[in-house]
């Protein structure tokens, strides 16, 4: 079984609403019609139901089983329009601002979740749709957590590792790493995978002194404060956090004794680089960015992803659902 054939069978047939917002959009009416057919979603879209209705017929995609949720006249909008004005007016937003906003696909996707009408939430197909802004003003972050972050989840058929935090947060502070190894940890639980955390570091347990060591080793000293439960070391360089022969060498007391799987970077630079030599080196299979932190699952998806790949983000919004408890 597969890494995504595992997630699936977590959601399979459990009835979790997942809702795209950008329902005209050939690639996720197609991705919607397979997380249909494969009983892993009830999907949702956001559109015009006309207009949605005749890009369907034009593609040859039946929308029996999918929800088509139109913000122009759905009886809802001036309930989402009044929710969303009472939680950010406190920023400046007027009540024709929050009405107009409420119209938008990506808010009004977010709304839904909010209000429990949707477990969760894909976007970021077009530029003008990213779900950051909504996600963090309308569906906000867990108790606990003052940041979100991002994870890729690193695939190859007889392995599967986190890498943290890859498309976020940029230079993140010993708190924010702390939280991300929090957020990634749980992430993995939510996949039925025991975290094994390292923060990461060009030093190993004292073997070079420098302040970006030492975010790092205050970061883990956090962490550890905040989840006693955790398995967690740091600060490790990348060998001794991976490799036992190496770990027995250069930290033979560490709890992670070489075999960490949640990789937390010191910053983006770290990150972003680390995933993409992965995946382009050592031929893993990245599935992500996947936000963390925020109280329902969202996710923001790449403006050039396929049909597949959007399908398979709707399917891991579903685990984080549950996992949550928001889900069906």
């Amino acid at each position: 079984m597969t890494f995504m054939d595992g997630a699936r069978s977590r959601v399979r047939g459990r009835g979790l609403r997942i809702v795209y917002a950008e329902g005209l959009e050939e690639r996720a009416l197609r991705a919607a019609a397979l997380l249909r057919d494969q009983d892993l979603a009830r999907p949702l879209l956001v559109g015009s139901a006309p207009a949605v209705a005749a890009r369907a017929a034009e593609l040859g995609v039946p929308l029996g089983g999918i929800e088509v949720r139109d913000p122009a006249a759905d009886p809802r909008r001036e309930q989402f329009a009044r929710a969303y004005f009472e939680a950010r007016r406190h920023k400046g937003v007027t009540e024709p601002l929050a009405r107009e906003r409420a119209a938008w696909p990506h808010y009004f996707a977010a709304l839904m979740v909010a209000a429990g009408e949707a477990d969760g939430l894909v976007s970021g197909l077009d530029g003008r749709t990213k779900p950051f802004v909504p996600a963090f003003e309308i569906v906000r972050l867990r108790d606990g957590f003052k940041r979100a972050s991002s994870v890729f989840i690193m695939v190859w058929p007889e392995r599967v590792l986190f890498f943290a935090d890859c498309s976020v947060n940029i230079a993140p502070d010993p708190p924010t790493l702390a939280e991300i190894g929090r957020a990634t940890a749980a992430t993995a639980r939510s996949f039925g995978i025991e975290p094994r955390v390292a923060f990461l570091s060009f030093s190993t347990r004292g073997s070079a002194s420098h302040p970006d060591v030492e975010r790092v080793r205050q970061a883990a000293a956090l962490c550890g404060a905040a989840a006693p439960e955790l398995k967690m070391d740091g600060e490790l360089q990348f060998d001794a956090a991976f490799v036992p022969a190496v770990a027995a060498k250069k930290c033979a007391d560490s709890p992670l004794a070489g075999q960490a799987n949640v990789f937390v970077f010191p910053d983006l630079d770290a990150g972003n680089i680390a995933y993409k030599i992965t995946e382009r080196l050592a031929g893993a299979s990245a599935v992500g960015p996947i936000l963390q932190g925020l109280r329902r699952a969202v996710n923001d998806v790449s403006r050039g992803c396929s049909v597949k790949d959007l399908a398979d983000i709707g399917d891991i919004t579903a685990v984080q659902a549950l996992a949550l408890g928001t889900g069906a």
